[in-house]
């Protein structure tokens, strides 16, 4: 837009004269400027001869600039994971993605899961900011990386949408997390939040508009809001039930009569944390594993000597160990001394480590080093699946319906990507179902904040969707605890 010119008998000042030009425009009246665009109002306005380009929000001017910027609007959906966080760069005009990167939540240095930050974020006020500092300073570098990787600066993001689970979440705000680590669970807040970058300390346009996506419950966030409107098939006629697998997995299902959500303490071993090799999907790690009787062939991501297994390949290391019967049902390592039952080559690999028993998936080169699965990284698998299968089976039963009047599961994650539905099923991840009614998604969650950010009717539905789905918790309910007793099997469940 252009504005008119001062005179002698015209003497409005600078920001008047924009207010009245942009209403004229778009036939809206617009409040206070912010002290940023003050301070550019002068010199922008006789940059360009009183050409400008306004960015508004409802009623607020968030930016202007000299001259036709309008190509120049850019947003970022952020997905603040436990583990890992990943933010994706969007030509707002255009609704295309530009690029997306992904990042270690350095929060993990203070603790794998979220019970271990509560705990940490608990013990001090200074500990609390640490926490924020590190997952600001994780957004900030992806933020980097992104405009360093295209041609887009900071100050042309106007708007970004976050999920992240409830403890993600308040962390980052610098909300109190005392409540949510005691019965009964309480968040400070659930409801869908706005800030702006400036009051964030986010490296984008101050004025950017930061919308963060409700929460259902105390350990059910935004995270999963965002993976059910990214996987939309969920919400379809008939019982539909979605399993977000993370650190911390949430649980969503939807019948003919209501939507519920819970969560369960998986733990971090699905992102191969508290593996003793275990490593995110990255460079290196073991993605897939096939056991004959001539040993074990492992694939690599990028086709590499390996040096650790993500998720999906301890997720298939294990049901392959379990079907040549090097580990029981019950998640035993065999006794080498004592079965019959092993070719020699699968008898080589057990052996005695500083964990008990191992089995070795690969043998190091000269420089490198064995990358193995003992008893203890079993158990941790075993103690993750267990509480997704026993909250799958708590959740089915309190919709009053069974496991296979189930019409669809969709496993939403970056990890849950690469799963196969025979390796999920065979190790009891979840209960035995058709295989056909298996579905993965990948990162839902992500899509849910993408759009979100495209779109602001999606972003007023997240606002609606969360006052329709029940919290339920599972914290004490002799129902899940039952279930998960039985759910430790390495076997198909019931």
């Amino acid at each position: 837009m252009r504005s008119s010119k001062p005179s002698l008998a015209d003497e409005r000042g600078d920001l008047d004269r924009i207010v009245d030009a942009l209403s004229a425009v778009t036939g809206k009246s617009y409040g206070n400027a912010s002290l940023y665009v003050l301070g550019k109002v002068p010199d922008v306005l006789r940059e360009d001869e009183f050409a400008l380009t306004a960015t508004v929000s409802e009623d607020e001017i968030l930016d202007i600039e000299a001259g036709d910027t309008t190509k120049r609007f850019y947003g970022v959906a952020v997905d603040i994971g436990t583990t890992s966080v990943a933010a994706a760069l969007v030509d707002l005009n255009q609704g295309t993605i530009l690029k997306v990167v992904s990042a270690e939540n350095e929060q993990t240095a203070y603790g794998a899961d979220v019970i271990s930050r509560i705990t940490f974020a608990r013990e001090s006020k200074e500990n609390a900011l640490t926490l924020q500092a590190a997952v600001r300073r994780t957004i900030n570098h992806l933020l980097e990386e992104l405009v360093a990787q295209t041609d887009v600066r900071e100050n042309e993001m106007y708007k970004m949408t976050i999920v992240g689970n409830t403890t993600m979440h308040h962390l980052f705000i610098g909300l109190d997390i005392s409540h949510l680590a005691v019965s009964p669970f309480v968040s400070v807040c659930n409801r869908p939040l706005q800030f702006t970058a400036d009051e964030l300390g986010l490296e984008v346009n101050p004025q950017a508009r930061i919308f963060f996506l409700p929460n259902i419950g105390s350990f059910v966030g935004a995270d999963t809001v965002g993976a059910i409107m990214g996987a939309p098939e969920v919400q379809a006629q008939g019982n539909h039930l979605l399993i977000d697998l993370g650190t911390n997995c949430e649980l969503f299902l939807k019948t003919e009569k209501t939507l519920m959500a819970c969560s369960t303490a998986a733990g971090p071993a699905f992102e191969g944390a508290g593996i003793i090799h275990g490593m995110r999907a990255k460079q290196g790690a073991i993605e897939s594993v096939i056991l004959t009787e001539d040993g074990v062939n492992c694939q690599v991501i990028g086709e590499r000597e390996p040096i650790g297994i993500c998720g999906s390949g301890l997720i298939e290391a294990i049901d392959e160990m379990r079907k040549a019967g090097v580990v029981t049902k019950q998640g035993k390592i065999v006794d080498p001394e004592k079965t019959q039952a092993l070719s020699p080559e699968l008898l080589k690999r057990i052996r005695k480590g500083e964990k008990g028993r191992e089995f070795v998936l690969t043998y190091g080169a000269d420089n490198g080093f064995d990358v193995t699965l003992s008893q203890k990284d079993i158990g941790e698998l075993q103690l993750a699946k267990g509480a997704v299968c026993a909250g799958i089976k708590t959740l089915v039963e309190m919709a009053g319906i069974t496991v296979p009047e189930l019409d669809s599961v969709t496993l939403s994650g970056t990890f849950a990507t690469y799963l196969k539905a025979d390796n999920i099923l065979n190790i009891g991840l979840v209960p035995d179902i058709a295989p056909e009614k298996i579905k993965t998604v990948g990162n839902a969650a992500h899509v849910g904040a993408l759009m979100a950010l495209i779109d602001h009717h999606e972003l007023a539905k997240a606002g609606d969707l969360y006052r329709q789905i029940s919290h339920v918790e599972l914290g004490g309910s002799p129902t899940f605890s039952n279930y998960f007793m039985n759910s430790m099997y390495l076997e198909r469940l019931n």
